[in-house]
């Protein structure tokens, strides 16, 4: 008899909070000013710092349980359905970017480029990574199959990935490159930088983990690093685009509390049912947002708002995309329910004639 696995909301409150912080800061980066309103700043970069770096390690996290705990042949298709709903998300949100902030005119110019990523919209950049980190999980699956048995090579795997934040970035001009170790010639998330993230979820999947000192201690260690920097440079961040080792490791505290905290969400259970479903509709919510954004920045380029109208937006937002999903949900149940009857009326049809 087959055991049916219990999915692992904790996860879901994880990505919920995530998405939240994201689209909030979209939200304030086309309709706020930091030179108004000076905490906006303080705001976009905190976020900026744990967003990215948040959804690889849920993205690990899940992966691991959703396909790196089976067998190939059980997960290539999810992972391929997965890949390729990332890369279209990709193309729709580049191409709205394109059109709505770039005003650029809907043709075969502005679309192919982005098709065959040779150019990278803003605000977007971030689901082509992901569709690549499914690529390099399908090449090397065996790999990652394998590693997530052996959580001492995880994080010495880790610690050799930080090492390709000294690479020269300059020396970087292939755009599909750039998109793998960096580049500084236009804004990329790379994968291999941000791989530990990756991996750590894998572990954390694997291994179930929860409060442990010994890791509240590598991620305090971590943020405390990047702390120094702001210190020894005057509060001058490090390099986001393209990842300086400052950057990478600065969120692991803010990640590691926001992880624990999830899993007591999921123990006292209640109160927490829209965050869960954000966190299970990740992609659907960063894509309408992302269009609703940029449309409305096309229109509304005067308008300047400060942190707690943003906020006051962002809630609006996500009630109104929410909304959508219930939409939906209900017709697809309601669907499904017509099938089910359809079916079962069939099936009485055909046992009363046979009897007959």
């Amino acid at each position: 008899m087959e055991i049916r696995k219990i999915r692992d909301h904790s996860i879901d409150y994880f990505k919920g909070l995530l998405v939240i912080g994201m689209i909030y800061t979209h939200v304030l980066q086309f309709f706020s000013d930091a030179s108004i309103f000076p905490s906006i700043h303080f705001i976009t970069q905190f976020f900026n710092l744990i967003t990215f770096s948040g959804f690889v390690l849920c993205f690990g996290y899940v992966n691991q349980l959703a396909y790196y705990s089976k067998s190939f042949s059980m997960s290539y298709k999810k992972m391929l359905i997965t890949g390729l709903k990332t890369l279209i998300a990709f193309y729709v949100s580049g191409v709205a970017f394109q059109l709505y902030v770039g005003n650029l005119p809907l043709s075969t110019e502005t679309i192919m480029p982005i098709i065959l990523l040779k150019v990278i919209p803003g605000w977007s950049e971030f689901l082509v990574s992901f569709t690549l980190i499914i690529i390099i999980g399908l090449v090397l699956f065996p790999f990652f199959s394998w590693i997530a048995n052996q959580p001492i090579i995880i994080w010495g795997t880790s610690i050799l990935l930080l090492a390709t934040t000294w690479i020269d970035y300059h020396q970087v001009s292939s755009p599909y490159l750039g998109l793998l170790i960096g580049t500084d010639r236009f804004p990329v998330f790379p994968v291999i930088q941000y791989l530990p993230y990756y991996l750590i979820g894998m572990y954390f999947a694997r291994y179930q983990i929860r409060f442990k000192w010994k890791h509240f201690f590598i991620a305090t260690l971590g943020t405390c690093l990047f702390v120094y920097y702001l210190v020894v440079n005057g509060g001058a961040l490090p390099g986001r685009f393209p990842p300086s080792v400052f950057w990478i490791m600065g969120p692991s505290f803010f990640l590691y509390v926001y992880y624990v905290m999830t899993k007591l969400l999921v123990k006292w259970g209640s109160g927490v049912g829209i965050l869960r479903i954000m966190g299970e509709n990740v992609l659907f919510y960063l894509l309408i947002s992302n269009i609703f954004i940029f449309s409305l920045a096309n229109v509304l380029e005067m308008v300047i708002i400060g942190p707690w109208k943003g906020l006051l937006f962002t809630i609006t937002l996500l009630i109104i995309i929410t909304y959508f999903i219930k939409i939906i949900t209900v017709k697809q149940i309601e669907s499904s329910q017509s099938h089910l009857k359809k079916t079962y009326n069939q099936n009485v049809t055909s046992w009363t004639g046979n009897e007959l």
